[in-house]
């Protein structure tokens, strides 16, 4: 439900007309069956198609230069296709197929936050740029592909740490995206598997709340343990996305 002045009033209400204005479209559009092209300037020579699911509609954030083959690829299949990654990999776009990812989008209803405080000696606080050295000891002990999926800065609107001692043992952060409080979180390779994660995810997300915003946490689909932390701190599973990445004609 929304009030005549078009705020949404339900949480599932101010979700869809979130990522609604960011595509430039109305919520009810989200119900219309088809495909959406966005074609952007920065996926330039990258050969990168985005396919975000929202309800019965999809997004799709192409490379420019893709734009004519996936509009042909669109008449082909017919008004009112809803593009999936399938779809492309068994087309003639198929010979340039490159990689395959599939995500999951969370959003939190603020009514069904859970916010854990972490066992003592885990103390937990915000960051500030004061923080910064130990973060990078937390990213030396971890992948780097853990460091660059989590994207957790001690600059971003919201961060924070748990520590032992003067050891940071975990971080997260949230920074604005698509008009959602985007959040990442990172915990020591040494101390996983304590609920540290949920905890700061809770904490930020409280922290969004606060600010009358909206949290959202993204993860690749292959990766649960990464969906159970939004899980146990209260998020709900909402859209899924594909990526995909073509060689350049």
């Amino acid at each position: 439900m929304r009030t005549a002045g078009g705020k949404a009033e339900r949480f599932e209400d101010q979700v869809d007309l979130t990522w609604s204005s960011h595509f430039g479209c109305a919520p009810e559009d989200l119900d219309r069956a088809g495909t959406t092209l966005v074609p952007l300037e920065r996926l330039s020579g990258s050969g990168a198609i985005h396919l975000v699911h929202l309800r019965a509609r999809v997004f799709a954030e192409i490379d420019l230069g893709l734009e004519g083959d996936v509009r042909a690829l669109l008449d082909r299949e017919g008004r009112g296709t809803a593009l999936t990654g399938s779809i492309i990999r068994e087309s003639p776009l198929a010979v340039h197929f490159r990689a395959h990812d599939h995500g999951f989008i969370f959003h939190l209803d603020p009514d069904r936050l859970i916010v854990r405080a972490p066992a003592p000696p885990v103390r937990m606080r915000a960051l500030t740029e004061a923080d910064r050295d130990a973060m990078q000891a937390l990213f030396d002990r971890c992948q780097a592909d853990e460091v660059d999926d989590a994207y957790v800065e001690a600059g971003h609107e919201i961060a924070w740490g748990c520590f032992v001692g003067e050891r940071m043992i975990a971080c997260g952060s949230g920074y604005r995206r698509h008009g959602f409080i985007d959040l990442g979180v990172l915990t020591d390779p040494d101390f996983r598997g304590r609920r540290l994660a949920p905890a700061i995810v809770g904490v930020l997300s409280q922290r969004c709340a606060d600010r009358g915003a909206l949290a959202m946490y993204r993860c690749d689909g292959t990766n649960s343990a990464s969906r159970r932390v939004a899980e146990q701190a209260g998020f709900a599973l909402c859209f899924t996305t594909e990526s995909l990445r073509l060689t350049v004609r």
